[in-house]
């Protein structure tokens, strides 16, 4: 959508989302792979890498709505609606770990875990956002 498009839009009951997301689905399917998400951080002169290897998995989070809303002051705040139902199929990361080198693999004695989620949850409640 343009610009002009976007501000002839009238979003009076606001705006739902709903996410499917996959990640890296062939490690879902058995196959090898070895992504990474790399940050690199340099201390006296030293890069060191913060790694997060393989992560991957599917999401789905149904129902996060978004809105505009008046306060009673006069100002208006967005309003984020958590979402009614999120579902894990193996997400996560399989490693983490901070070294120089960013390729070099990762033993199981440097890693500092992994996070795999898997199964569902809902979610009540909003968050309130607005400008001071």
């Amino acid at each position: 959508m343009t610009d002009e498009e976007l501000a002839r839009i009238d979003g009076r009951d606001g705006v739902g989302l709903a996410v499917h997301l996959e990640l890296n689905s062939a490690l879902l399917d058995g196959r090898p792979t070895d992504s990474r998400l790399t940050a690199g951080f340099n201390v006296n002169g030293t890069t060191t890498y913060a790694v997060v290897q393989n992560l991957a998995g599917v999401m789905d989070m149904i129902a996060v709505t978004l809105n505009v809303r008046s306060r009673p002051d006069g100002g208006d705040y967005i309003d984020v609606g958590l979402p009614s139902f999120v579902g894990f199929r193996q997400f996560g990361f399989r490693a983490l770990a901070a070294q120089t080198d960013p390729l070099a693999p990762i033993a199981p004695s440097a890693s500092y875990g992994q996070l795999l989620l898997n199964g569902t949850g809902a979610m009540t409640g909003h968050v309130y956002l607005w400008a001071q």
